[in-house]
């Protein structure tokens, strides 16, 4: 019996922000909460030996009839009443359905699932009526926070609190052995290392690193970049990085409990994301920008949604405009020539993860919710 059943059409085995973030959350409140996701990601199946049910969504994740009855029929075999969805976009058009059930519903919500569809202006009605039927709405972030506002101000008021990620600081630590991470991808202890970590998609602008190794190179010899994760873009950078002079390494999808070592293994971060189809297309967070720098490694990101919030520009690394190449370059190179900026924006990075998104603050909001 759960307290909550989470809906989501992402979850592990997926390894992006959003997977992170739930799967996070979910093993701090387990077993108070259930998880319907899709069966299998990337040829991998949804885990079955977590320390909470998870149960399969078979087919695709739209809000029809089928769906409807598949919660309502999970929510009854774990005995709930109450529907978390994890990922509101499609599926939290059922939210009024579900309520004329007597099922109550909250809703995480992250960012570019939010305001695609709030551009078009009969799905924005909709998801705007949804929404504002819900318990609670927790967003990730302040950005979206303020896009949520905007979003159903004109309807019912809904209780809004920021639900922040959550980063297990015992996991992801400076303290990782990773010298194994250079060993095994033939990188000299010496060089410089760039990491580059997560679903390969054109929006993580992965392409504009290796663009700028170059640049990089000329100021920094021997620095090598790193492509950890797989996704529709892989054969495309792939291509990229032959045409490309310098050392470009991918290294394929990395299991969940290797990912501490390879951020640690790493001089600096990269997530060069920007703005995409006219701002609707944005980086709610940057789960992974959060990960890294409590692993003590400095990071670089591009201005995009809520990463000025995962990155302090100046403190923990540097924000930049990603779609200016020689900025990203120039930025990237600021960290690789100086040790001592590397350490202290490492250490910064590490204190501002600790102090605003340790998994050991309580999520008090969502703890309310299901009592």
């Amino acid at each position: 019996m759960s307290e909550a059943l989470m809906v989501t059409s992402s979850f592990l085995p997926g390894r992006g922000g959003i997977e992170s973030y739930l799967a996070e959350l979910c093993s701090s409140l387990a077993p108070r909460v259930a998880v319907l996701a899709p069966p299998e990601r990337d040829g991998q199946m949804l885990p079955r030996d977590l320390a909470y049910p998870t149960h399969a969504l078979p087919g695709l994740p739209v809000p029809g009839p089928r769906t409807l009855q598949k919660i309502a029929d999970i929510a009854k075999r774990e005995n709930t009443g109450q529907i978390l969805f994890g990922t509101p976009w499609p599926l939290v058009l059922l939210g009024p359905a579900l309520a004329r059930r007597n099922l109550r519903y909250a809703a995480i919500v992250h960012g570019a699932e939010l305001l695609v569809p709030a551009a078009i202006p009969g799905l924005r009605t909709y998801l705007a009526r949804s929404l504002a039927g819900a318990d609670l709405l927790l967003p990730v972030s302040d950005f979206t926070a303020e896009r949520l506002h905007g979003l159903i101000a004109k309807r019912n008021q809904v209780r809004i609190e920021r639900l922040r990620a959550r980063v297990d600081l015992d996991r992801f630590t400076p303290e990782t052995d990773a010298s194994w991470v250079r060993r095994r991808l033939g990188i000299d202890p010496e060089a410089k290392m760039i990491l580059c970590f997560g679903r390969l998609v054109p929006r993580k602008g992965v392409d504009r690193v290796i663009e700028s190794l170059p640049t990089i190179a000329e100021r920094v010899p021997g620095a090598t970049v790193v492509v950890a994760g797989t996704g529709p873009e892989e054969k495309q950078l792939r291509k990229l990085s032959e045409r490309t002079l310098g050392k470009v390494i991918f290294a394929g999808r990395v299991p969940d409990d290797e990912a501490p070592a390879y951020y640690a293994a790493a001089d600096v971060f990269a997530l060069p994301v920007e703005d995409r189809w006219f701002g609707l297309d944005v980086e709610g967070l940057g789960v992974v920008l959060l990960e890294a720098a409590a692993c003590g490694t400095p990071c670089v990101t591009g201005r995009s949604g809520g990463t000025p919030e995962a990155v302090i520009h100046g403190v923990t690394g540097l924000v930049t405009d990603a779609g200016r190449r020689d900025d990203m370059a120039a930025a990237l190179i600021r960290i690789l020539e100086n040790d001592d900026l590397a350490r202290a924006m490492g250490r910064a990075g590490r204190e501002h993860v600790a102090r605003n998104f340790s998994a050991s603050i309580v999520p008090r909001p969502l703890i309310e919710w299901l009592a």
